[in-house]
């Protein structure tokens, strides 16, 4: 497991050198009255950001500035794929030498660090750059007690707050004495939180303080809270951060990539009531656009092995709803050719072929290739 671990987070120093040549790296300079110079902050930008001039993106925040690094590069490798798993994503980290951390209150009692970056920093990235308001906070050890801090005393500055390994002994930043009354509060609309750690010996000092704040969660956390909890207890403590975000961001975008499972109480209501819950998650969990598309198609074909009629008919109301979609066409052709009837396959798959012209090398070759078995099977059925 260890060997593995080790050549996991070579392959990150990998990916941050392929995500150099892709993205931008900018740099955000802000001033402050406690500092005579201006205080810089690295902003990564994806790949396409300057051609795709229609698109708007996730902003994802880190307050340590060797996270650039594994951030970019994971973030370049998760995202290429079509942005699965990881929608393509602002990454903004401190650039070497800034020195805003000196302003935090350690406290608690007073958040001038939080305000800063709620008011001045996120609202200059905004300003610059085409955000879409969904914004992902992550840290790792102090940094990881900001991001709690940031949950609970200003729990409308990030959407998501991904922590690994907070420092919370001794009451710091009166975590554990304030997130029972304050987390209860947090019903007003969807966030997410992942705490994380290990078990290794710099976490050892805290590891019952770990276990309180993990029962104050699961007693606490409202129901609009989606939070995890994750031991890694059998990693090294520095292949933490790398290990929480691929963990973190799985669960930030699952509703996107997976969906509704066709036997879930919402898609057994039809098309209707799962229209209405992307809608509820593209106004008020993500604050952007998620389609209902793969959740529909995935009632239909779960449906075509109930009742063939209801099956086609859910399947035929995505194409409706996305009439230039080639996958709209490719999945009643599939559908058709489940059941035998190659006639209507083809013509389907023939409309999918034409769409997919416009689409990736990928995908025009995988609808030409179904189209031709689809075709075969038609010669074979009239023999």
């Amino acid at each position: 497991m260890r060997r593995f671990i080790t050549f996991a987070l070579l392959l990150v120093g990998m990916f941050s050198q392929v995500a150099t040549a892709n993205s931008t790296l900018e740099i955000v300079e802000i001033a402050h009255p406690k500092f005579s110079e201006p205080l810089k902050f690295n902003v990564t930008l994806p790949s396409g950001y300057a051609k795709n001039t229609d698109k708007s993106y996730t902003m994802m925040f880190d307050f340590h500035h060797y996270a650039n690094s594994y951030l970019s590069g994971m973030h370049q490798w998760m995202s290429h794929n079509g942005e699965w798993p990881w929608l393509q994503t602002i990454i903004v980290t401190p650039a070497p030498g800034n020195r805003i951390g000196m302003i935090f209150d350690e406290t608690g009692k007073t958040t001038p660090l939080l305000d800063f970056f709620d008011e001045q920093l996120f609202t200059a990235v905004d300003n610059k750059y085409r955000t879409n308001g969904y914004r992902i906070m992550s840290g790792f050890r102090t940094n990881a007690t900001i991001v709690l801090s940031g949950l609970i005393n200003k729990p409308n500055m990030a959407n998501a707050y991904i922590a690994t390994s907070p420092e919370i002994k001794d009451d710091y930043v009166a975590i554990l004495s304030t997130a029972k009354n304050k987390l209860s509060k947090l019903n007003d609309k969807p966030r997410m939180l992942l705490f994380s750690h290990g078990t290794g010996i710099k976490e050892e000092h805290q590891l019952t303080d770990y276990k309180n704040l993990k029962k104050i969660i699961e007693t606490s956390a409202p129901t609009l809270l989606d939070w995890h909890y994750k031991n890694f207890n059998d990693h090294y403590f520095m292949s933490l951060p790398p290990l929480a975000t691929v963990f973190g961001i799985e669960k930030i975008f699952d509703d996107i990539h997976q969906g509704l499972a066709p036997q879930s109480v919402i898609s057994q209501q039809g098309v209707p009531a799962i229209i209405r819950h992307f809608k509820y998650l593209s106004k008020q969990k993500y604050g952007f656009e998620v389609s209902p598309k793969n959740s529909i198609n995935q009632l239909g074909f779960y449906l075509l092995d109930v009742d063939q009629t209801k099956g086609l008919s859910v399947l035929q109301q995505s194409l409706e709803l996305y009439p230039n979609d080639a996958y709209s066409y490719h999945n009643l052709a599939k559908a058709y050719a489940k059941l035998g009837n190659y006639l209507l396959a083809v013509k389907y798959q023939k409309s999918a072929v034409l769409i997919a012209d416009n689409m990736l090398t990928w995908h025009k070759k995988r609808h030409r290739k179904f189209l031709t078995q689809y075709q075969e099977k038609l010669k074979t059925s009239a023999l």
